[in-house]
C-alpha cells in the first residue's frame, strides 16, 4: 500500500512514539505494543484491529525508504494527518512524545539545584575573604626580611636588632618568590623561627573570587528559570481545568 494513503493516520501515534525516534526505540515500542494487542493474548475485536494497524505502521516506519516517503507526505499535509486522528496510549516501555517546555519536576530540580549552587558560591566567597583576611593579618604581624638559603632546605636571616636565626624555608604558595640564593620571608617577632614566604596572594584571591561569582550567578539564573516555569505551570493549571470543564 502506498505510504501516501496512510497520511490520514499518524503511524507514529499508532506505535506510541515521537516522529524523531530511532530505529532501536521504534522496534522496542513495536514489540511491547504487539505483545499487548496480539490475538493470541487479546481476543478483543478492537485490539485485533489495532494489532493489524500496528503491524502495518511498523512495516512502513521500519523501512528507511518507505519511512522517508511517509515523512515527506506527512510534512506536506500535516493537517490531514491530524484531522480525526485518535492516537493510541503510549505503550509501557516505549518512548513517549517529549512535552514542550519544562515539566513541573524539571522546574523544581532547576530551582533546588540553582539554590544549592548559589549557596556554594556564597561559601566560596566567604572562604576567599577568610583566606584574604588571614593573609592580611599575618602580613601585618610578621616582619619582612631577606633570608639566605643554606643547606638542608634551611634559611638564615638577621633581625633588625642583630639576632641571627636559622629555620626551615617555608613552602612557597601563590605567586611566591624566585629560587635564587636569597628569599624574601616574614618572621614572627614573638617567635622568629616561625616564618612565611613574603609573597603576594592577589592572584589567588582574584581567581577564587571569580569562581565564587560564577557559582552565584549561575545558581541565581537557574533559580529564576525554575521559579518562572513553576509560576507558568501554576497559571496553566486553572486554565486547563476550565477548558476540561467546558
Amino acid at each position: 500500500m502506498p505510504t501516501t494513503a496512510r497520511v490520514s493516520t499518524d503511524l507514529y501515534a499508532v506505535l506510541g512514539v515521537d516522529a524523531s525516534v530511532g530505529g532501536d526505540d521504534l522496534a522496542r515500542a513495536y514489540r511491547v505494543r504487539a505483545k499487548q494487542l496480539h490475538p493470541d493474548t487479546n481476543a478483543d475485536p478492537d485490539a485485533i484491529r489495532q494489532f493489524h494497524e500496528l503491524v502495518d505502521a511498523y512495516g512502513v516506519l521500519s523501512n528507511h525508504r518507505t519511512r522517508r516517503e511517509y515523512d515527506r507526505a506527512r510534512a506536506v499535509a500535516p493537517k490531514v494527518a491530524v484531522a480525526g486522528m485518535r492516537p493510541d496510549p503510549v505503550a509501557p516501555g516505549a518512548s513517549p512524545v517529549a512535552p514542550k517546555g519544562w515539566s513541573h519536576r524539571r522546574a523544581v530540580i532547576a530551582l533546588v539545584a540553582g539554590a544549592l549552587v548559589a549557596l556554594l558560591g556564597v561559601g566560596a566567597a566567604a572562604l576567599t575573604w577568610q583566606l584574604h583576611a588571614h593573609d592580611a593579618d599575618l602580613h601585618a604581624r610578621f616582619r619582612p626580611v631577606t633570608a639566605i638559603r643554606i643547606g638542608d632546605a634551611d634559611v638564615t636571616f638577621r633581625t633588625p636588632d642583630g639576632r641571627v636565626f636559622r629555620t626551615h624555608e617555608p613552602e612557597q604558595h601563590g605567586e611566591g618568590t624566585d629560587l635564587g640564593p636569597t628569599v624574601r620571608i616574614r618572621y614572627d617577632p614573638a617567635n622568629p623561627t616561625n616564618v612565611i614566604v613574603d609573597s603576594n596572594s592577589i592572584g589567588r584571591d582574584i581567581t577564587l573570587a571569580i569562581v565564587a561569582l560564577k557559582f552565584m550567578i549561575g545558581g541565581v539564573v537557574f533559580v529564576v528559570l525554575g521559579a518562572r516555569r513553576l509560576r507558568a505551570l501554576a497559571r496553566q493549571a486553572p486554565a486547563a481545568s476550565a477548558t476540561g470543564a467546558r
